[in-house]
């Protein structure tokens, strides 16, 4: 027994070379399934995402319009649109916390809210939906440093 002769080390070196590919190949095939399912989590989750900015924004507009506006007729309008989106389609893309500021700003409007209070609670809505937002599309800048949600 003794030495091992330069063939066999050959054998060897290759034997390891070929696992060492194959390993490789694997790791490589892994990475991209996982980015390809990665991709098809974001293409599928882009029209909610893109649902929820257009109905947040709504909501924020119809809010900002009632506690600010001097027209009753816009004012009318945008409650009207409130009421729509707090019975309907909002519901289908907010979280908790959009949820209770839309809550919130409903109450203060069925109990004739004082323009001050509306403006707060605008402003409040106007934040949950940005750091709603900022949640769901991954993008920590956009949070409110001071919410709840920043960690």
């Amino acid at each position: 027994m003794g030495q091992i002769t330069f063939e066999a080390w050959m054998r060897i070196l290759t034997l390891m070379g070929a696992v060492i590919a194959f390993a490789w190949g694997v790791y490589q095939f892994s990475a991209s399934q996982n980015s390809q399912a990665e991709t098809r989590r974001i293409e599928a989750t882009k029209p909610f995402l893109d649902r929820q900015l257009v109905l947040y924004t709504a909501a924020t507009q119809a809010t900002s319009t009632i506690a600010t506006s001097e027209t009753a007729g816009d004012i009318a309008a945008a409650k009207l649109r409130f009421w729509s989106l707090y019975w309907g389609e909002l519901a289908l893309v907010e979280d908790k916390r959009v949820e209770a500021a839309m809550v919130n700003f409903g109450k203060a409007l069925d109990g004739a809210g004082e323009r001050g209070e509306l403006r707060r609670l605008s402003l409040a809505l106007a934040r949950a939906c940005r750091d709603s937002l900022a949640e769901a599309w991954g993008v920590r800048q956009w949070q409110n440093p001071w919410s709840a949600a920043s960690p």
